[in-house]
């Protein structure tokens, strides 16, 4: 059965050439799409997870209070928590100025002003491309979009205004995010405890910390009585139920757009590919009445053309995986950027990077295989069951 099939294919390799052809570009379409959603969640991920957020948040009662913390208190808050990593943040609103501005720039620009600690944050260090043993006292690290709208470069110096105190801060490094949002742009990154230090007058203090642990009900427990013996007001969250956990929405909908577009034009894809298969079908009904006379059954008809089905399927699936392969690997390494932001907040980098998975891969092989043997199916069944001479009328 399976060399007669075979053999048929090749008879009608026009027919074959086309299901194949319409094969390949649809799975080839499918992997592309879903290739470019892995790397919007790849990078999203990046952005929130390994440079602003965490999986758990932990905060002051109020945005006025702070928290009490040092490494005494990070070491007994990781063995009650079990948490995989927790990160210290200081952050405040503030106005930086530069002291010798001329007419023709702002004289000031609001920032977030972040203290931290990069020995502990590396990621946000490596997206920053600022060193990560730390932050040298006295000096700031500024948003390139900063820098420039003060006409401020590295070695300069700015006054930067917290509440009632001014403080001169030497510019480090004018940083540009590897993974940009706008939510960086404004950044400013200074010492943590020398930043609480200056406003608190007690290095110990902070109001944001990252905590890295697995969402689960008993992960809060154990993380709210670490925060308890820190703080008993501190208020404990998931990062997904804070204002902050927006950032992911641009890359869900790019996502969900790109999955429902590629799914449709895939579903598609495959209808039009039932369609050509049963008119390639009817093409042949002749050599089905010949080998029905030699003594065929039914049933042989059904499962041969269903095995020449298979054989087209999987042949186009190979070619197409091949394209999208290609695709995808001269994509990125011919390094394609944009400067459309919008472009760039949904990827979460300017560089697109395509990120082939497997279920990219193994999706369209099993809807498409269910979906067009599902559709073919009553067709070849009644085909295949009709006498000799019904079939010869049917040419």
């Amino acid at each position: 059965m399976i060399r007669i099939a075979l053999r048929d294919v090749i008879h009608f390799r026009r027919e074959a050439v086309g299901v194949v052809s319409l094969i390949t570009v649809g799975i080839a379409l499918f992997v592309v799409a879903l290739s470019f959603v892995g790397s919007i969640g790849q990078n999203a991920d990046r952005l929130l997870f390994g440079t602003i957020g965490a999986t758990w948040v932990v905060q002051p009662a109020t945005t006025s209070d702070v928290i009490p913390y040092n490494s005494s208190s990070s070491q007994r808050f990781l063995k009650t928590s079990g948490a995989e990593s927790l990160r210290a943040r200081l952050e405040m609103t503030a106005t930086i100025s530069n002291p010798k501005a001329g007419t023709d720039r702002p004289a000031s620009a609001s920032v977030a002003l972040v203290g931290t600690d990069l020995s502990e944050e590396t990621e946000l260090a490596d997206n920053f491309g600022v060193p990560s043993q730390g932050i040298e006292s006295g000096t700031i690290d500024l948003h390139t979009q900063v820098a420039r709208q003060l006409g401020v470069t590295e070695g300069d110096e700015v006054l930067v205004q917290v509440g009632p105190e001014s403080l001169t801060y030497r510019i480090a490094h004018v940083f540009t995010p590897e993974y940009p949002s706008f939510l960086l742009d404004s950044w400013a990154i200074v010492d943590r405890s020398e930043l609480a230090q200056a406003v608190y007058s007690d290095d110990a203090r902070v109001n944001t910390l990252l905590v890295d642990a697995a969402e689960t009900d008993r992960s809060r427990a154990a993380i709210q009585d670490a925060v308890d013996e820190i703080d008993g007001k501190a208020k404990l969250s998931l990062w997904a139920d804070t204002s902050w956990s927006s950032l992911m929405l641009a890359p869900q909908i790019w996502g969900i757009l790109l999955v429902v577009i590629s799914s449709f034009t895939f579903a598609v894809i495959c209808i039009g590919l039932t369609s050509l298969v049963y008119a390639a079908m009817l093409a042949r009904v002749r050599d089905f009445a010949v080998i029905k006379t030699a003594g065929a059954r039914s049933g042989f008809l059904r499962r041969m053309y269903l095995a020449e089905v298979i054989v087209q399927y999987v042949v186009g699936y190979i070619a197409g995986a091949i394209v999208a392969t290609l695709v995808v690997t001269v994509v990125n390494a011919a390094n394609i950027s944009s400067s459309n932001s919008a472009f760039s907040f949904a990827v979460g980098s300017t560089a697109l990077a395509l990120v082939p998975t497997w279920w990219a891969f193994l999706a369209p092989l099993v809807v498409g295989f269910v979906l067009t043997i599902g559709v073919l199916w009553f067709p070849i069944r009644s085909v295949s069951s009709q006498p000799v001479l019904e079939l010869l009328e049917l040419r």
